[in-house]
């Protein structure tokens, strides 16, 4: 544990991703129930601030499961911490990375979140998931800021 939480400490997408799903329900992306525990082999609570936090430093690194599991929190969290909004913007840039299963799990949460949002809440978050990507494309590629993705 100790050497995971380093590594995401110094900024490693992937372990940001998986210190987020220990956080999260301790279920992982198969389905899987996993028990993480700490150093001394005592469990870890579910934590959900703590899950957030670092997905979405991994979704923000560009990890795309980090994305759909980010999107999957906003989407099914408690109804006072839901965010279908959020839900949307993380899973339209989630289908853009994956493939195979993950990307039809992603699709299918952006179905379902889109279903509860107005024309206008879906634009808006289709608008934000533009503006991220041109953010990670300006960072990887100064030159490549000028072209834009196209998001359904």
């Amino acid at each position: 544990m100790k050497r995971l939480r380093a590594a995401a400490t110094r900024g490693d997408p992937d372990a940001e991703y998986n210190l987020g799903v220990m956080y999260d329900n301790r279920i992982d992306d198969h389905g899987n129930a996993v028990g993480p525990t700490d150093d001394n082999g005592n469990p870890i609570a579910s934590d959900r601030a703590q899950a957030i936090k670092w997905l979405l430093r991994a979704a923000e690194h560009g990890q795309p499961r980090a994305q759909m599991r980010l999107a999957e929190l906003y989407a099914a969290g408690p109804e006072a911490a839901r965010n279908y909004g959020r839900a949307c913007q993380w899973f339209i840039v989630a289908i853009a990375r994956l493939n195979g299963i993950h990307r039809l799990r992603a699709q299918g949460g952006y179905d379902q979140v889109r279903s509860e949002l107005t024309t206008t809440e879906v634009l808006a978050a289709q608008r934000r998931a533009r503006d991220w990507e041109r953010r990670r494309r300006r960072k990887a590629d100064p030159a490549a800021a000028g072209s834009s993705a196209q998001f359904h």
